[in-house]
């Protein structure tokens, strides 16, 4: 809960120096979310929605940047405004086809061919868009979403995360593991220019603390609350984190005083600010025009994937977005998949051969299905799936298991 005290919020180093600050003007009003130096990039209102309630505060909020302010709007829609004046050349590095029609209209920039990982959804979108993506059924809620929902999502999260401040090139470690979230947080991530930084979530919290620090992260996607209690009293104090964001849970169940001074972001909040930030940016014409576009190239690093340290610290791999798209234009050669078919994913998502196949399955109008070690054999006999990815000790228990099960029917059939 806010208070009825003005504080400031402090924008990233990287950005320009200036201090906007906030107050609540009644009680009940949510934590504000977003606070970063985003509002360059716009010459128009940015939302920051507020829960529900009744607000009587009209006048301006106090700022240090000329040019810039808030208002409050009506009672019954509580919403708080933040109006800016666009600062000229702000860069916005943009996936040449994905965000193809966020481009300036003479279309030099936009690409009609994948130049980044991407660029397969704008692809996958008009060709698969109404078909089924992926399958998320031990989350909660459980998730099922098209090519066409898949997309947008990635277009909000990515939009989202520039209204929080996360800048190009800069590095946002993603410690999760397989969801249909994690995809959409890592393709954002990639989407805008960033680079992500990736490893699961069972890994100990020095190794964890060691890749965050030693990759210059600047934030932080955590699978969830629970998760990221297990690493707070570390990172509070031996790490550096400009934000948080959620991919599952509720804020609340954060352990209390060990993200002083960090804003937190639910999953749901990024994709709502980015929804709304992408909205108000292709209705303006001053704010495309008051930004400096460019496109994410090829050779550019789109994640680094750490070794698992048996030999010591773990080392950063970085791959660029030509890598992992020399996978999935050739994979195909020895998989011919088809649209339609079921692909059943168990190894860590973050792993660079489980995701190299996943983003191959997509541009193919496959349908993704999280399944777990747990639930492996309930989910083959439910989905019957065409292709399962995995390594060979996973072939070499279900084969055992089905010889197991046949020398059992075999015995049954000569007592019988």
């Amino acid at each position: 809960m806010l208070g009825t005290s003005i504080n400031p919020i402090k924008p990233p180093s990287s950005s320009a120096s200036w201090n906007c600050y906030y107050c609540s003007c009644e009680t009940r009003m949510a934590t504000l979310l977003s606070s970063t130096s985003s509002f360059d990039y716009y010459n128009q209102s940015l939302h920051f929605l507020f829960s529900p309630s009744k607000l009587h505060c009209p006048r301006i909020l106090v700022s240090k940047l000329p040019g810039l302010r808030f208002r409050v709007s009506s009672p019954s829609k509580s919403r708080v405004f933040c109006e800016s004046k666009t600062q000229e050349g702000q860069i916005r590095r943009c996936s040449p086809l994905l965000e193809k029609a966020s481009l300036p209209s003479n279309g030099a920039l936009a690409s009609d061919e994948w130049k980044t990982v991407p660029d397969i959804w704008r692809s996958s979108a008009e060709k698969h868009g109404d078909r089924v993506a992926v399958v998320d059924p031990y989350h909660d809620p459980p998730s099922t979403m098209t090519y066409k929902q898949l997309e947008q999502e990635i277009l909000d999260f990515t939009e989202g995360l520039r209204v929080i401040g996360v800048n190009p090139e800069e590095k946002v470690a993603l410690f999760a593991d397989n969801s249909c979230r994690w995809l959409v947080a890592d393709q954002g991530i990639m989407a805008m220019g960033a680079i992500n930084v990736v490893r699961g979530s069972r890994s100990a919290v020095e190794e964890l603390l060691h890749i965050y620090n030693h990759s210059e992260s600047v934030g932080l996607v955590v699978d969830n609350p629970e998760f990221f209690n297990r690493l707070a009293g570390t990172f509070s104090s031996k790490a550096t984190m400009r934000f948080l964001v959620l991919l599952w849970g509720e804020k609340a169940c954060l352990s209390s005083g060990e993200t002083h001074g960090v804003p937190i972001f639910s999953y749901k909040e990024i994709i709502e600010l980015g929804r709304e930030s992408r909205v108000a940016h292709i209705d303006s014409h001053d704010a495309r025009q008051g930004c400096k576009y460019e496109i994410i190239g090829s050779d550019d690093i789109a994640t680094i994937v750490y070794t698992s340290g048996t030999t010591g610290n773990p080392k950063g791999v970085m791959l660029t977005h030509k890598n992992l798209l020399h996978q999935i234009e050739n994979f195909w050669d020895v998989v011919p998949t088809e649209a339609g078919d079921r692909f059943l994913s168990m190894l860590p998502t973050w792993h660079v051969y489980e995701r190299a196949c996943e983003y191959f399955t997509f541009t193919h109008g496959s349908e993704q299905v999280y399944t777990t070690v747990r639930n492996l054999k309930d989910d083959l006999r439910h989905y019957q799936p065409q292709y399962l990815i995995s390594v060979p000790l996973v072939y070499e228990t279900l084969y055992r298991y089905v010889l197991w099960i046949s020398s059992m029917l075999i015995n049954h059939l000569r007592l019988s």
